[in-house]
């Protein structure tokens, strides 16, 4: 498995982008390959769920000559994709790279990136996102998906790109920790069970972070990297 490379994404930009208000409470985590660095890394004790959300991120690229109307048509664009997403159950909008928050278009201080590559052309990066619907399969899930961003009504000269591949996000995962906390305790009965009673189990690292790999097109496992030690003096 390849160790997948996150980062909490922060504007530096000289051009600022206030697209949402971040709720502190709750923490949306992108997934997008494996993170263990090799399969072996992963503990044997781990819980496994289906993600939240599959997530397309895109980039909304505009070249009007006129910053304003750069500006006016990339928000209209977003605009209509957020008309479409409230008329489809289970598609949202958000913003960021590692953490997601949703996207907000009532902050008025509003400034889109300058592109310092290509002149009079601006852009903004957004995620679009299905929460997954366990009673339908990963493939149909992400035709839809996909079928909804080929669709955007885009507003004068703004141009949408898929970047990357699809991945997965997981709301909260701090949430499974006692779920986790609670398979490792049976693992420690049944090593009980097979090096005899008198032997001692103890666990080192429990106090450590959720971790999480991604297994396939739409599962997860959950796990505390932690190491069990086994005395039977």
């Amino acid at each position: 498995m390849k160790k997948i490379i996150t980062s909490l994404f922060i504007l530096t930009s000289l051009f600022p982008l206030n697209l949402f208000a971040q709720d502190a409470s709750v923490e949306e985590i992108v997934v997008t390959g494996i993170r263990s660095s090799d399969y072996y890394d992963t503990p044997a004790i781990t819980f496994t769920k289906k993600a939240d959300f599959l997530v397309q991120r895109v980039k909304l690229i505009n070249d009007s000559r006129a910053p304003d109307l750069r500006k006016t048509e990339i928000i209209d664009s977003i605009k209509n994709l957020i008309s479409s997403a409230s008329k489809i159950k289970g598609i949202e909008l958000s913003y960021g790279d590692e953490f997601l928050v949703p996207v907000n278009l009532n902050d008025d201080s509003l400034e889109l990136i300058e592109d310092r590559k290509v002149t009079d052309t601006s852009f903004v990066n957004i995620s679009i996102k299905v929460a997954i619907d366990s009673t339908k399969n990963a493939k149909s899930q992400i035709s839809e998906l996909k079928k909804f961003v080929s669709g955007a009504k885009l507003v004068g000269r703004t141009e949408l790109e898929e970047t990357g591949d699809i991945g997965l996000s997981i709301v909260s995962p701090e949430k499974y920790r006692y779920q986790i906390l609670l398979l490792i305790a049976a693992e420690n009965q049944k090593l009980k069970q097979t090096f005899g009673a008198a032997c001692k189990i103890a666990n080192e690292g429990l106090a450590g972070r959720v971790e999480w790999d991604r297994t396939s097109v739409d599962e997860l496992v959950l796990f505390i990297r932690h190491s069990t030690n086994v005395d039977c003096q």
